[in-house]
């Protein structure tokens, strides 16, 4: 692997354009499961080299850092220790580098509370688009600062979404959330960033919306929510990234060669040819064993070749 394939890998497929080579990243790898995997004991620090030996390990081509754990997490990541990592990933890897940004509902949640910000969106609250019109000035600023970082591409994260569908009726997101929403691709697009935007839950009811607003991707695609990569192709642009719809759960019940095999055509099959990112639909957390780690990107990029 050249020190440009796996950027350029990533950089073609967030054009739109389908690979010959799976790419491969995940949304979040979390710190306690790279410290299992490793041989770390809990609450050691982390060196980013060991994330970088298990990207290494399983040819992954992007890395995320996250600016933003989610709106359901007491702590947040220190805007400059983050800096300083996405500066090592651009300075000492091949990798693509993604950063994960607040998306308007997490900005408002983190505002008040879930309870308000739900109210304040089904309500079309004034103060709500004072609010987001001065955390666009903001996230503005922030994005060239990642820029100048080092940074490739944005993930907005927001967890606007269960199993049946969005927190908020769809009617009452589109005056507001989506306008503000779009605003947040297009200034990033801006600068030079494609955009994928992650959520959890069943996103269906508001599908055609997300698409609207100019993203070049959608991460996530629980297959427990009623999402699929079969079905998100189908209603989308071909040239729409997809990446996601493999529950970390399911690798829990240690599946073999065949049943891993068997199911991830199942999953890739309707979509090959077409643009997709392979991962899980929400990152790797701790339990996970190594092993099956390390099957399930071999055996991903296998499908896809042989398909």
């Amino acid at each position: 692997m050249t020190s440009s394939s796996a950027r350029e890998r990533v950089f073609q497929t967030l054009n739109g354009e389908s690979s010959p080579q799976l790419p491969l990243g995940e949304l979040v790898i979390d710190d306690d499961l790279v410290r299992e995997l490793v041989g770390l004991e809990p609450e050691t620090p982390l060196p980013w080299s060991a994330k970088k030996a298990l990207l290494q390990r399983w040819n992954h081509d992007l890395v995320t850092v996250s600016l933003s754990h989610g709106w359901g997490n007491p702590t947040q990541p220190d805007f400059p220790t983050q800096l300083e990592e996405i500066r090592y990933w651009a300075e000492e890897s091949p990798y693509f580098i993604f950063a994960i940004i607040d998306g308007p509902f997490s900005l408002a949640v983190r505002a008040w509370s879930w309870e308000e910000a739900l109210i304040r969106f089904s309500h079309q609250d004034p103060e709500l688009q004072a609010f987001l019109a001065d955390a666009l000035v903001e996230t503005s600023q922030q994005l060239q600062t990642l820029v100048d970082a080092g940074i490739h591409g944005l993930i907005i994260g927001d967890d606007i979404a269960y199993r049946r569908g969005p927190y908020i009726r769809p009617a009452a997101l589109r005056p507001h959330y989506f306008p503000f929403l779009t605003l947040m691709v297009a200034t990033a697009q801006d600068l030079g960033l494609p955009v994928v935007f992650h959520s959890d839950g069943n996103l269906w009811p508001i599908w055609d919306d997300l698409l609207q607003t100019g993203i070049n991707g959608i991460h996530g695609l629980d297959p427990n929510d009623s999402m699929s990569l079969a079905m998100a192709r189908q209603r989308s642009p071909q040239s729409l990234v997809l990446w996601g719809n493999l529950d970390p759960g399911w690798l829990m019940n240690l599946p073999d060669q065949e049943t891993l095999t068997t199911h991830l055509n199942h999953l890739l099959q309707p979509v090959r040819h077409t643009p997709i990112l392979f991962g899980t639909s929400s990152g790797l957390f701790p339990g996970l064993p190594l092993p099956i780690l390390d099957t399930l990107y071999q055996t991903a990029r296998h499908v896809w070749t042989e398909a």
